[in-house]
C-alpha cells in the first residue's frame, strides 16, 4: 500500500510498467471535471470517476483483488478507508472473478484520504473505501485507477 501526495505520483511509475499511464492521464486531463463513469485507457488500464456518500464501515465490506491494482485518488471530499493486510484477515466471501473481489473480515487500520492524496491498493492489500470520518457521512468525488497486474493479461 501506498499513500502520498498527488504531486508525488511520477515518483512510483518506476513500480509498475502501466503507472506512467495514470500519470499522462491525470497530467493530460482535468480530472476535476470528469464525468461520472467508465474510461478505457491503453494496455488495460481502466479509469473509473466515481460520487457517492461515505457511509460507516457496519455498512460495507473490506475487499481485496487479484487482477488489478487500485490507484484512488480523492477528487473532492474526505474519507477515510479501512486497511488491513490479506495473510491477517479471513475470507469471508470466495473470489468473484467476474468482479475481481474477495470478502475479507478482520480488524482494520484507518487511513484519511483527501482531496489531493492517492493510495495504491496491492493484490495483499485489503481495504473498505468510502467510509465516514467522526460518523459523519460526507460526499466523495473520486478517480479510481484499475491497472493490470504483470501477470495478468486483459484477454485471459
Amino acid at each position: 500500500m501506498i499513500f502520498d501526495s498527488i504531486d508525488n505520483l511520477p515518483n512510483y511509475v518506476l513500480l509498475h510498467p502501466l503507472f506512467s499511464t495514470v500519470v499522462e492521464f491525470v497530467n493530460k486531463e482535468n480530472p476535476a471535471a470528469l464525468k461520472k463513469g467508465r474510461i478505457k485507457l491503453q494496455r488495460g488500464v481502466l479509469a473509473i470517476v466515481d460520487e457517492y456518500e461515505t457511509k460507516d464501515i457496519t455498512d460495507t465490506f473490506i475487499e481485496c483483488h487479484r487482477k488489478y491494482i487500485d490507484i484512488q485518488i480523492i477528487l473532492s471530499g474526505e474519507e477515510q478507508i479501512g486497511l488491513c493486510h490479506k495473510k491477517e484477515s479471513e475470507v469471508s466471501k470466495s473470489y468473484q472473478k467476474n468482479d475481481d473481489y474477495e470478502k475479507l473480515t478482520g480488524h482494520c487500520d484507518l487511513l484519511t484520504l483527501r482531496q489531493g492524496y492517492f493510495a495504491v491498493f496491492y493484490p495483499q492489500d485489503g481495504h473498505a473505501p468510502g467510509l465516514w470520518i467522526n460518523n459523519k457521512s460526507r460526499k466523495i468525488k473520486k478517480l479510481v485507477f484499475k491497472i493490470p497486474v504483470c501477470n495478468y493479461s486483459p484477454a485471459a
